[in-house]
C-alpha cells in the first residue's frame, strides 16, 4: 500500500478533495478538503469501506467506474451529483489507477452546475417566449422546461396568468386533457381574502414558501403521487415586472422547507426572466389585436363608406322615381285641371297613391332596418294560433298572388297549434319571404309554406320552383342593398332590404336563417326560432290587465245596478277566466261565443262597454263591428278590440275607441278605458280646433280635413303665436308639432298647462319627429294622444279628435 504520508502536505494543500481506496476499496486516506466537500471528518471513514460511506453509488455510474479503473488499472473521470431533503452537490471526479488501489480526486462543481443549468433553462425560457404564438401557449412550454430544472413531472408545475381586468390568477399550464382541475382553482380571485396559494401570492407580491404540500394545485389530483416522489416543499413565486403582476409560478422539491435557498435563488432568476417574457408577449398580443381591430375597423369603415355610397345612389334613384310620379302628376292637377277628365283625374290620384305608398314603405324599410342596428327595436312577444297568420298572409298577398295566378299553399305541422313570437314582426318575415318567392317564381307558379318541429325549434321553409339563385349570388342576399342579378329584373321596386330585415328579424327572435337554391329550378328560404308553449299566462296577463281597467270603469248607475260588460270571445277558457276576473270587480258579464249572439245581445243588452275579439265564428269581428256602428241604439257603445289581428287603421276606421294587439300594455289599456267615459254634449257649438306648426303645408292639409269635418280651424306658425291664440280663444283641442323655430313643442305644451285658462285643452302632438323615451316623459301627461306626420290619416287625426271630445 503506498505510504500517503510523505505527500501529506502535498494532498493538505490542494484545494480539491483527495481520498485513497485499496484493492478492497477501503479508504486509505481522506484529506481535508475532502473533508470540507462531504461534511465527514477522517476520523469517520477511513478503514471503511467506499460503497458503506456512500451507499448510492454502489449501482449507481460512480460505482461502475471505481471497478472499471480498478480492474482495467485504466484512468476513469465523470462528472455526479448527490442529491437528498438536505443537499445537493455536483463533483468532478477523476479516479487513477495505483499499484494496490486507487486515487481519487474530486473538485465540488456545484457552483459551476448551478449557473450552467440556470443559462441552459433561460435559453430555453427564451426560445418559448420567442416561438410561442400566444400566453398561454408560451406558459405551457416554460412550464415543462422548468420541470426539467427541478427534475420532476411537468404537471407539479404550475403557471398562472393574471387578469388584471377580472382582478384573479387564472391557472394555463399544465395542460391536462385527460383530467380538468375544479373551477375554484383554475380562477382565483386576488385580495387580501384570498384562500389558495397562488392568489396570496399575487396579492401580496411575495414568495410564499411551505411544507404544506395539501395546499399545492397539484395536490387536488396527485397527491398520491406527490407522496410516492417524496417531494417536501412547495414554492410560489409572484411573477413581476416593474410592480406589476404578470402571473405566479408553482413548484415542488424534494428539498426540506428550511434547505431550499439555492432553488429559490435560481427560481428568482427564471421567474425574473419569464415575467419579462410575458410581458413582452402580451405587449405584442395586444399590438396584435389592436392591429387586427385596426385593419377590421378600416375594413368595416371602407365597407361602410361603400355601402354608404351604395345606399344614397340607391336611395336616391329609388325616392326619386315615386317623387317623379308625386310631382308631375300633381302639376298636371294642378296646372290642367279643367282640362282633364273625370277619369284622368281618377288615374292620376291613384298614381300619386301608389308612389306615396311605395314611397313610404321605402321609409319604413330604412327605418326598420336603422332601429335594428341601434338596438331600439322591441319584440312583443305573445301566443298566437298558426291559423291566424295563413289567414292574414293570403290577405295581404292577394293582389301579389292575382297577378301572377300563384298558387299559396300551406302545410303547417299538426304538431302544434299556437306559436310564441311578436306577431307583426314575425308576419312581416313571412309576407318578406313569400313576396320574394311570388318574385322569383314563374307565371301560374306554386308557393309552399310549411313548418315542422325540429327539436326544440320550430323551423319554417318557404319554397318557390321558380328562376332560382345563382350559387355565387346566395352569400349577399341577407346583406342590406344586395339583389339577385334576376331579383333586380323581377323587382323594379325593390331596393334590397327585405331579407337583411327578415334576417335580423329572425335574429331577434333566437332564430337563424339560410337559402337552399339551385338555378333554374327554385329555391327554399328556412329559418327556425325556438319553441316556447305557453298561452295560458298570456291569456292570464290579458284578463288581468282587462280587469284593472274595467275596475277604474266601474261606476254604478242611478239606481245602483251594477254596469255591465259584454265580453265577446270564442275560447271557452280566455271567457271563463274573464268572467271570472270581471264579476270579482263588481261587474255584470254577458258572455257571446260568436258574432251572431253578440250582436243580438248587444242590441238586447245595452252593455256599458264591450270587449271584441275579431277571430269569431258566425260572423267575424269586423262584421260585428260594422253592424253594431250602424244600430241607433249600440252605435255609443265604447268597443275595446283586443286581439292578435294587427288591423288597427281598420279597426278605427269602423269606429273602435282604442285597438290593442296582444299582449296590451297595462298603461295603454287603462288609458283606453279612461277614453270610454261617454258623455253627451251640452250644446251645439262648432269644435275649435287649433294647429300650431310651422309646416304650412301641414296646417293646410289638416284644415282641409277638419273643415270637411264641421270643425273650426285657426292656425299659429311658431309657439308663441299659438300660445296667445290658445289664451284668447280657448280651442276644444290643440294640434301641436314638436318641430318649430323659436319655441319647441315640448315647450309650448308645458306652458299651455301652466295657464289657467288653457290648463284643461287637450293636446294632440302631430310630428315627424322619432318620439324616445327622453322625449315621452317629458311630455309626461300634458299631451292625449301622439301620431306620426309620416303615416298619419284622415281617419287617425278624426279618432284622435274623437277619442278627446267623448271627454268633454
Amino acid at each position: 500500500m503506498l505510504d500517503y504520508s510523505q505527500y501529506e502536505n502535498i494532498l493538505e494543500s490542494i484545494s480539491g478533495g483527495f481520498f485513497a481506496l485499496d484493492n478492497e476499496y477501503r479508504i486509505a486516506y481522506w484529506n481535508h478538503a475532502a473533508e470540507l466537500g462531504t461534511g465527514l471528518k477522517a476520523a469517520e471513514v477511513v478503514g471503511k469501506n467506499v460503497f458503506e460511506i456512500f451507499p448510492n453509488a454502489k449501482d449507481a455510474e460512480l460505482g461502475d467506474k471505481y471497478r472499471l479503473a480498478m480492474d482495467t488499472k485504466t484512468f476513469q473521470s465523470l462528472e455526479t451529483a448527490y442529491k437528498d431533503e438536505r443537499f445537493e452537490a455536483w463533483y468532478d471526479v477523476r479516479i487513477y489507477p495505483a499499484t494496490d488501489g486507487l486515487s481519487v480526486f474530486f473538485q465540488d462543481i456545484t457552483e459551476k452546475k448551478h449557473d450552467q443549468r440556470q443559462k441552459e433553462i433561460l435559453v430555453e425560457i427564451s426560445k418559448a417566449i420567442n416561438t410561442s404564438k400566444h400566453l398561454d401557449e408560451l406558459c405551457v412550454q416554460a412550464a415543462e422546461k422548468i420541470a426539467l430544472l427541478f427534475e420532476i413531472p411537468s404537471k407539479f408545475v404550475c403557471l398562472y396568468l393574471y387578469d388584471d381586468k377580472g382582478n384573479e390568477v387564472r391557472l394555463v399550464a399544465p395542460a391536462l386533457y385527460d383530467v380538468e382541475f375544479s373551477q375554484e382553482i383554475v380562477h382565483q380571485r386576488v385580495g387580501p381574502d384570498a384562500y389558495c396559494l397562488p392568489a396570496q401570492a399575487a396579492y401580496s407580491k411575495k414568495a410564499i414558501v411551505t411544507d404544506a404540500l395539501g395546499e399545492s394545485t397539484a395536490s387536488e389530483l396527485f397527491l398520491a403521487e406527490i407522496e410516492k416522489l417524496h417531494l417536501k416543499t412547495l414554492m410560489v413565486v409572484p411573477l413581476i415586472v416593474q410592480d406589476e403582476v404578470q402571473g405566479v409560478l408553482e413548484v415542488m422539491t424534494i428539498k426540506e422547507e428550511n434547505f431550499v435557498a439555492g432553488e429559490l435563488e435560481i427560481l428568482s432568476v427564471v421567474a425574473n426572466e419569464l415575467a419579462s417574457g410575458m410581458s413582452r408577449k402580451r405587449l405584442l398580443d395586444e399590438l396584435r389585436r389592436k392591429n387586427v381591430e385596426l385593419e377590421n375597423q378600416t375594413q368595416k369603415t371602407q365597407e361602410a363608406s361603400d355601402t354608404l355610397k351604395k345606399f344614397l345612389a340607391t336611395f336616391s334613384h329609388e325616392l326619386r322615381s315615386p317623387l317623379n310620379s308625386i310631382i308631375g302628376f300633381s302639376d298636371l292637377l294642378t296646372t290642367q285641371f279643367e282640362g282633364l277628365t273625370p277619369e284622368a283625374v281618377q288615374d292620376f290620384m291613384k298614381n300619386i297613391n301608389a308612389s306615396g305608398k311605395h314611397l313610404q314603405q321605402i321609409i319604413n324599410d330604412i327605418l326598420d332596418l336603422s332601429k335594428i342596428e341601434a338596438g331600439r327595436m322591441e319584440l312583443h312577444i305573445a301566443s298566437y294560433p298558426v291559423s291566424y297568420f295563413e289567414d292574414s298572409l293570403r290577405r295581404v298577398l292577394a293582389a301579389q298572388i292575382k297577378e301572377k295566378d300563384i298558387r299559396l299553399e300551406f302545410g303547417f305541422s299538426s304538431e302544434f297549434e299556437e306559436i310564441v313570437v311578436d306577431q307583426t314582426r314575425f308576419r312581416q318575415i313571412l309576407i318578406n319571404l313569400i313576396s320574394n318567392a311570388i318574385k322569383f317564381s314563374h307565371r301560374s307558379g306554386a308557393v309552399r309554406v310549411s313548418s315542422e318541429r325540429v327539436g326544440n325549434d320550430l323551423q319554417f321553409e318557404v319554397r318557390d320552383e321558380g328562376a332560382g339563385i345563382r350559387p355565387e349570388e346566395v352569400g349577399n342576399l341577407f346583406k342590406p342593398f344586395k339583389q339577385a342579378s334576376n331579383g333586380r329584373e323581377l323587382n323594379q321596386q325593390g331596393i334590397g332590404l327585405g331579407l337583411a330585415i327578415t334576417k335580423k328579424l329572425i335574429e331577434l327572435h333566437g332564430g337563424s336563417i339560410w337559402i337552399d337554391s339551385e338555378y333554374g329550378k327554385g329555391t327554399s328560404a328556412r329559418f327556425r326560432i325556438p319553441l316556447v308553449i305557453d298561452a295560458t299566462s298570456e291569456r292570464l296577463k290579458q284578463a288581468e290587465m282587462l280587469l284593472d281597467a274595467l275596475q277604474r270603469e266601474n261606476r254604478p248607475s242611478e239606481n245602483g245596478e251594477k254596469p255591465l260588460a259584454l265580453i265577446i270571445e270564442d275560447s271557452a277558457q280566455a271567457s271563463e277566466l274573464l268572467r271570472l276576473h270581471v264579476e270579482s270587480a263588481g261587474y255584470r258579464v254577458e258572455l257571446a261565443n260568436d258574432g251572431a249572439e253578440a250582436i243580438e245581445k248587444a242590441k238586447r243588452l245595452h252593455p256599458s262597454v264591450i270587449t271584441l275579439d275579431l277571430m269569431l265564428p258566425v260572423k267575424d269581428g269586423w262584421q260585428v263591428m260594422k253592424e253594431l256602428k250602424r244600430h241607433p241604439l249600440c252605435k255609443h257603445i265604447p268597443i275595446i278590440i283586443v286581439s292578435i289581428v294587427d288591423e288597427k287603421n281598420l279597426g278605427f276606421s269602423l269606429g273602435a275607441v282604442d285597438y290593442f294587439v296582444k299582449p296590451v300594455n297595462k298603461e295603454d289599456l287603462l288609458s283606453a278605458m279612461d277614453r270610454v267615459r261617454v258623455e253627451p254634449k251640452t250644446n251645439s257649438q262648432v269644435p275649435k280646433v287649433l294647429v300650431i306648426d310651422d309646416d304650412r303645408a301641414a296646417t293646410d292639409l289638416i284644415e282641409v280635413i277638419l273643415e270637411n269635418e264641421g270643425y273650426q280651424v285657426l292656425k299659429a306658425f311658431h309657439g308663441k303665436e299659438g300660445l296667445e291664440i290658445a289664451a284668447r280663444e280657448k280651442p276644444d283641442v290643440i294640434i301641436l308639432d314638436l318641430i318649430m323655430p323659436e319655441m319647441s313643442g315640448v315647450n309650448v305644451a308645458y306652458q299651455l298647462k301652466q295657464i289657467p285658462a288653457t290648463r284643461s285643452i287637450p293636446i294632440i302632438i302631430l310630428t315627424s319627429m322619432e318620439i324616445d323615451q327622453e322625449t315621452q316623459e317629458q311630455l309626461g301627461s300634458y299631451v292625449s294622444g301622439i301620431m306620426s306626420k309620416s303615416s298619419f290619416t284622415k281617419k287617425d287625426l278624426l279618432r284622435e279628435i274623437g277619442n278627446i271630445e267623448s271627454f268633454r
